[in-house]
């Protein structure tokens, strides 16, 4: 199974080896905040520890209702993270319960602290991808439909990294980032914090066209005007009055 063909996938790997560098140096910050989260969420308290409260409301963005309803999200990591072969679908209906709303970006940034092999969902990737034919996700999606555009974007990132140009780009990604963050961070957190910073480089670039060359008027020959009483076409026959 495939999330793109080899045409949709050979366009995002250049636009990934074009963007490597300059989109993970403005990644950084947020990859070294995923490494201490990662570390971090088995061997402390989510309910107590307020060091990584604080920094985990900043990683997610915890705004609105979510904000609101903050201690309940720390109470509800902390007893999932003890879960195995948790799905997407596990961490999500459980989040969203919480504001009445699907919360995905959200639920997929806490699975992907508790799974480095999961991928997040957020509103950069969601633009950027159909770019390049993977299909677009609602504005206000359904549960079902979140959970099968997450299931895709698995798919997705298991291909790209399963492509050989994949290691190059990866390793131009791991030279701007600490190497702590480079050693660490699973490649798919690497794919998706790439991606996220790539889309407003990317989604300004035009794609390719093919410009069909306008041919030169050619200038019809003319014949040979040394002989004697050629004229030239249109040309006017002037009479000498003497």
């Amino acid at each position: 199974m495939s999330a793109l063909d080899a045409g949709q996938l050979n366009r995002l790997l250049r636009d990934l080896e074009f963007t490597a560098s300059v989109a993970m140096r403005k990644a950084a910050p947020k990859a070294v905040q995923h490494q201490w989260l990662q570390a971090a969420v088995h061997r402390v308290d989510v309910r107590t520890d307020e060091a990584f409260q604080q920094r985990l409301a900043s990683y997610v963005g915890l705004r609105g209702k979510l904000r609101a309803n903050k201690q309940a999200l720390f109470h509800l990591l902390e007893d999932l993270k003890s879960v195995g072969g948790l799905r997407f679908e596990d961490m999500l209906r459980p989040v969203s319960d919480l504001t009445g709303q699907l919360e995905k970006s959200v639920a997929s940034s806490l699975l992907g602290l508790l799974d480095p092999s999961q991928a997040a969902i957020d509103r950069d990737l969601r633009e950027l991808l159909p770019r390049y034919g993977f299909p677009l996700l609602a504005e206000a999606p359904t549960f079902d439909e979140c959970v099968r555009w997450h299931a895709g974007l698995g798919v997705l990132c298991e291909q790209v990294i399963a492509s050989p140009r994949w290691q190059a780009i990866v390793s131009r990604l791991d030279s701007v980032l600490p190497v702590s963050a480079g050693t660490e961070l699973s490649d798919v957190c690497k794919l998706s914090l790439h991606l996220s910073q790539a889309r407003r480089v990317v989604a300004i670039t035009p794609a390719p066209t093919r410009f069909t060359p306008i041919a030169k008027p050619v200038r019809p020959v003319l014949s040979d005007l040394s002989a004697e009483g050629a004229v030239r076409p249109g040309a006017v026959r002037l009479h000498l009055c003497r």
